[in-house]
């Protein structure tokens, strides 16, 4: 279906901050204590993978919405890793940008 005039206004909730949702909150505090680890890489040097979950995807029109809720998702199925992480951002003809951040989630031997 063609859009002549534009998209219809997007519904819902309005644009909520990080600080109402927990889940973002702790994934956040997790991420800057430097408990998850975030790699554009396939493999963190020095380290191996014991396991690996599979892709994980956010998408939100809040940046920080899309990459903390990436990390929480990581955190939902007990990753301590994201490798291969990828971002990207689509425009919408009004002006709006939607923000999509992935990559694979997965968990690291422990260190000897």
């Amino acid at each position: 279906m063609a859009l002549i005039f534009g998209s219809p206004k997007r519904q819902g909730a309005p644009k909520e901050d990080i600080k109402n949702d927990h889940r973002l909150k702790l994934a956040k505090d997790m991420y800057m204590a430097g408990k998850m680890k975030l790699m554009t890489t396939e493999t963190i040097p020095g380290r191996e993978i014991q396991s690996a979950f599979g892709l994980i995807v956010c998408r939100s029109y809040i940046f920080d919405n899309a990459f903390y809720g990436l990390m929480a998702q990581a955190v939902d199925v007990n990753a301590d890793a994201i490798i291969g992480y990828r971002e990207s951002v689509s425009f919408h003809p009004e002006g709006d940008k939607y923000y999509s951040c992935y990559g694979t989630a997965v968990r690291m031997k422990k260190l000897k």
